[in-house]
């Protein structure tokens, strides 16, 4: 072989060698993606915004009556000095004329029907009572003179005469019981739960109350069974008012 047909040969090698070396290097260029610099810019990420607060709702001034479905009024006393027994009332309703921004002009009228009575008595009645002349235990408690005397007295009622703020949510409301025809001033330890609202009744307040007070019985000229029965006792309450309709 002649040397100039060699190094021909030779020099087409190694320039078919360069250009696949080259076109490699740009391949592998293409796919690589750019390199981050001190100078790139990072995409912050989005942020939803920030839902506004929900409305807190303010009690309307306005006549409220109790909402019966949420509503409870109890009486205990201490029965043999071992034991608080409590009877439920199970109808009574309640008028409120209320202003938040002035509570002490708010004025309670109430009544109690005692003859709807609720009793945890889970024995036959008529079986230890034979002589009774009543077949259930409440409706003795309800009816029989030494208690409720529910035919004489049909009616047990509440009326306030003063309200005083004594805290924040906290404030007494004094008025008149009428209890066994007999009438005495009585102040009830109120607390303010606050106002919500309900959509099936539009745009009309409910508010909450708890209030507690103790009685002496024997003031309204109960005195029976005495050491069985305390002369000491306490009503409780807590219930909603519902704003009464225009």
């Amino acid at each position: 072989m002649k040397l100039s047909t060699f190094l021909l040969a030779g020099a087409s090698a190694i320039f078919i060698a360069a250009c696949s070396q080259g076109e490699d290097s740009i391949e592998i260029e293409a796919t690589m993606p750019p390199a981050e610099t001190a100078d790139t810019e990072t995409a912050e990420p989005e942020t939803a915004e920030p839902e506004a607060p929900a409305e807190t709702p303010v009690a309307h001034a306005a006549t409220y009556s109790i909402e019966p479905t949420h509503a409870f009024l109890s009486f205990t006393v201490m029965h043999n000095g071992l034991s608080e027994y409590t009877v439920d009332f199970t109808d009574f309703d309640a008028t409120l004329d209320f202003d938040p921004d002035a509570p002490e002009a708010s004025t309670l009228t109430a009544r109690i029907n005692p003859l709807g009575l609720n009793v945890n008595y889970r024995a036959d009645y008529k079986a230890g009572h034979p002589d009774s002349e009543y077949d259930t235990w409440p409706e003795a408690l309800s009816k029989d003179s030494r208690f409720l005397n529910a035919t004489e007295y049909p009616e047990i009622t509440f009326v306030s005469t003063s309200v005083t703020k004594t805290g924040e949510n906290t404030g007494t409301v004094t008025g008149n019981l009428t209890f066994l025809g007999a009438t005495r001033p009585v102040t009830l330890d109120v607390t303010y739960n606050g106002v919500g609202s309900a959509p099936w009744y539009g745009e009309r307040s409910l508010i909450g109350f708890d209030a507690t007070t103790t009685i002496s019985r024997s003031a309204f000229g109960q005195d029976s069974l005495p050491g069985i029965i305390s002369d000491e006792v306490v009503i409780e309450f807590s219930g909603e008012f519902l704003e009464n309709e225009e």
